[in-house]
């Protein structure tokens, strides 16, 4: 007599892994970011995490070959192997030169550094027609230490300093459904998270009551709210094994429910004096985003991508204010995979290489100008030997801003590191 039996010992594992980097998600309190841009709305947008994406120029929105999954695109679920789960976990490091220029002509250049730990998610089938995927993933970073000289209408010198941190994180359960040509798919997301921001005011000298010699404005809010996010994926396969994807995404605008703390103190030479201290309950209203990307496969040898997203943060409000330095992003992505080939004699052969570029502009206007960006991007896939899971790292270095222009320069370097997981669910052993 034959039976049947479900192996459960690999999920048991990644749920394991899972549950360790949940662990390590909690403990680290804030996403890391040092870039002066981060002053502004949410921070710095954290939308493109797993390795494999970032080398590929951060396109994911039309990528329909087997096991393409992000939660960009909800509808990318069904490209999961039916009896497959995957798991991801990422982490990033980032290197920074930001440059501005000086009155007197020289240019001012600092040096910054930060870690993070990217996107978790587990992806799973239900059916052969239905399939999941939730996780934890960065949605924004604050990060900044500002200083500035200046010089009142009276003459008197001051230091002034801004300095933030915080950010927003996104826990997200999706579901996606269709066939091998077209699929749909929604995320259902809660979003949260908390940043402080401070801006102080030091007197070169003590002018009594007139000038205070040190002031400072603190602010810091809490916010947690529920998004959604929708997509769509056709499939249109072409003579000699070569498919065409098309991809769309819509994240309609929410709000989230916050609370804000406000304190502003004037110390002057006999005394302290509070001028404001109020607690406040509102919303921040979030705007909406969309994304159109096409790729062309030849299966299971590469893959070629293009995207375009857009998002309109001059629609973003602060308990009903909204900040005229916001304005539409826009960001145009290419990337290419030459797949390895698992069977492979030749480890060379068995890594996958990939590379992206990607330009736009940034949602923030400085000096009354964009600020365009662009970056370049290399990785590799790299298998993990006896088993189907791979190590995925990516390097990509950019720039945002522009001295010419008068704005503050950003060169940065990022390196993120990720695996992925590979396991057979649903393994059914027989014996007599």
């Amino acid at each position: 007599m034959k039976f049947c039996d479900i192996t459960f010992k690999p999920l048991k594992k990644l749920l394991t892994l899972l549950f360790t980097a949940l662990v390590a998600f909690s403990i680290q309190a804030q996403n890391a970011s040092n870039s002066p841009y981060s002053r502004f709305g949410v921070g710095d947008l954290q939308s493109i995490q797993t390795p494999r994406n970032v080398a590929m120029g951060g396109i994911s929105t039309g990528l329909t070959g087997l096991h393409n999954v992000s939660n960009r695109n909800p509808a990318s679920y069904i490209n999961l192997d039916s009896n497959a789960v995957i798991f991801e976990l990422s982490f990033r490091t980032a290197f920074s030169e930001l440059s501005e220029k000086q009155i007197d002509g020289n240019t001012l250049k600092t040096n910054t550094n930060n870690a993070s730990l990217g996107q978790i998610s587990l992806a799973f089938p239900i059916t052969s027609w239905l399939k999941a995927s939730f996780g934890l993933t960065p949605k924004s970073a604050m990060g900044y230490d500002v200083l500035n000289e200046g010089t009142t209408s009276d003459g008197l010198a001051y230091n002034r300093r801004h300095q933030g941190q915080g950010g927003l994180n996104q826990g997200f359960f999706g579901l996606a459904l269709g066939t091998s040509r077209i699929s749909v798919g929604a995320n259902v997301n809660y979003n949260f998270g908390s940043y402080e921001r401070s801006t102080t005011y030091a007197f070169v000298r003590d002018s009594m009551i007139i000038y205070p010699s040190y002031t400072s404005y603190e602010k810091s809010l809490d916010a947690q709210g529920v998004s959604f996010d929708i997509g769509a994926q056709y499939r249109q396969p072409l003579p000699n094994n070569y498919q065409l994807g098309i991809g769309l995404t819509y994240s309609p605008g929410y709000s989230l429910n916050a609370s804000r703390s406000e304190e502003l103190l004037s110390i002057f030479s006999n005394g302290l004096d509070t001028l404001l201290n109020q607690k406040e309950t509102g919303t921040l209203k979030m705007p909406a985003q969309y994304s159109f990307g096409l790729s062309l496969e030849k299966l299971e040898r590469w893959v070629i991508g293009a995207e375009y997203s857009l998002v309109d943060f001059s629609n973003y409000e602060e308990f009903s204010r909204r900040d005229a330095s916001l304005i539409q992003a826009k960001t145009f992505r290419v990337g290419a995979e030459l797949m390895g080939q698992r069977t492979s004699n030749n480890f060379m052969g068995a890594i996958s290489y990939r590379i992206g570029y990607h330009t736009g502009t940034g949602y923030v206007s400085y000096h009354d100008a964009e600020i365009k960006q662009f970056g370049i991007s290399v990785g590799l896939g790299i298998p993990i030997r006896r088993m189907l899971s791979r190590l995925d790292v990516a390097f990509e270095f950019g720039r945002r801003g522009s001295l010419d222009a008068g704005q503050i320069q950003e060169n940065y370097g990022r390196i993120t590191l990720g695996i992925t997981a590979f396991e057979r669910w649903f393994v059914r052993g027989k014996f007599e």
